[in-house]
């Protein structure tokens, strides 16, 4: 007989609980060919900017700064899944990771917004100044960014928090796993809490019960999912964070 999932509330902050270990993904040749792409994209943006001659090399550098951009957005965005996640649709890829705190997008959207007026609308290209200012923020965007091409596959915690959490993106699912105190677990709603769908223990003397399971001195045995996208900000925030 199939057990039934349970829905439980977990703390994303994991008060009295320090990190012990992490594992990450490579970065396989194509993901290596692919940050270079955006990366020489704008080395030849950087060219055209330090050599420019007429309005037309200005022009060059902008577009060339919007493709750098764009490129590794498509490349995040293929790792990530961007569209599974509910914010997206309103947000957009550069809103999105500006709500996990990964970048700060207010520069970058204006100079996609410029790229667009000088390509389509034949408005006149940023002075030399300008140029370089985007340039310089789309070097962060991309240095800044780098570190996600390498996901983050595992946290390992101890303290009130024995146990390991582990993420896969697209499609998402991040899984909770270990001995966690009660104070962390509510079957109720809490506020800023992260929604789970418990499982069935996969090991020890509780296999196969559903979890959480009480095994004493005020701790639960939990094997759990976060329960969809929407509610997986909270724990994307800490794998970016400690990545970045």
């Amino acid at each position: 007989m199939a057990l039934d999932l349970q829905t439980w509330w977990f703390d994303p902050e994991l008060p009295d609980c320090f990190i012990d270990g992490s594992g990450r993904s490579g970065i396989d040749i194509a993901t290596f060919d692919r940050k270079t792409s955006a990366e020489l994209s704008h080395a030849h943006a950087d060219h055209r900017i330090k050599t420019h001659v007429t309005e037309w090399d200005r022009v060059d550098a902008i577009l060339a700064l919007k493709r750098s951009m764009q490129m590794r957005v498509d490349h995040l965005n293929s790792i990530y899944g961007f569209k599974q996640y509910p914010e997206f649709k309103q947000l957009g890829p550069l809103g999105l990771l500006e709500h996990w705190g990964v970048i700060r997008q207010r520069m970058l959207r204006r100079m996609r917004q410029l790229r667009n007026a000088v390509e389509h609308e034949g408005v006149e290209p940023p002075s030399i100044g300008e140029c370089e200012d985007y340039a310089e923020v789309v070097w962060w965007f991309l240095r800044g960014t780098s570190p996600l091409l390498a996901p983050l596959d595992n946290l390992d915690f101890g303290g009130e928090f024995e146990g390991s959490v582990t993420y896969t993106y697209d499609p998402l699912k991040i899984v909770i796993s270990g001995d966690i105190s009660a104070t962390l677990l509510s079957k109720d709603e809490q506020p800023g809490w992260v929604r789970l769908a418990t499982e069935v223990a996969q090991y020890g003397d509780v296999k196969g019960k559903m979890t959480p399971i009480d095994i004493g001195n005020g701790s639960y045995r939990l094997e759990a999912s976060v329960f969809d996208a929407g509610s997986a900000h909270h724990l994307l925030q800490r794998a970016f964070r400690y990545v970045l």
